[in-house]
């Protein structure tokens, strides 16, 4: 399935086929439930039914970037990564401090991060600068 949503489900054409059928809707429709675009209780139980039934895979668009794992001379783990607009985004693996920095080296956000969604959201606020 060919779509820009951030986040969709990717189905066989037979599956959404079939998909539209069981559900008594159009195509069109159930492509609107795999990407998210709709989200009405028919649509989750599509998305349900598509990874359940059909393997259907979960997917998701995140930002492009250079990914690098150091180890400082103090012993820190860090994750840096650097976007092409120029801002960098560092990572303590450790204890999940988390810096973001922009193109001109000013650090513009440091917070404490705990969690792989709360990283997501990093990342495209440093995409975003």
């Amino acid at each position: 399935m060919r779509t820009t949503a951030p986040r969709y489900i990717d189905a066989s054409d037979e599956a959404m086929e079939r998909l539209a059928k069981s559900h008594h809707c159009t195509e069109k429709f159930i492509y609107l439930a795999l990407t998210y675009r709709s989200n009405t209780e028919k649509a989750r139980k599509i998305r349900y039914e598509a990874i359940k039934d059909y393997k259907a895979t979960p997917m998701a668009h995140y930002p492009e970037c250079e990914t690098l794992h150091d180890m400082t001379e103090g012993g820190r783990q860090i994750m840096r990564q650097v976007f092409n607009n120029g801002a960098t985004l560092r990572v303590d693996k450790r204890t999940g401090e988390i810096w973001i920095t922009n193109r001109r080296g000013k650090t513009v956000v440091h917070k404490q991060c705990i969690s792989f969604p709360q990283l997501s959201e990093f990342q495209v606020i440093a995409e975003n600068m």
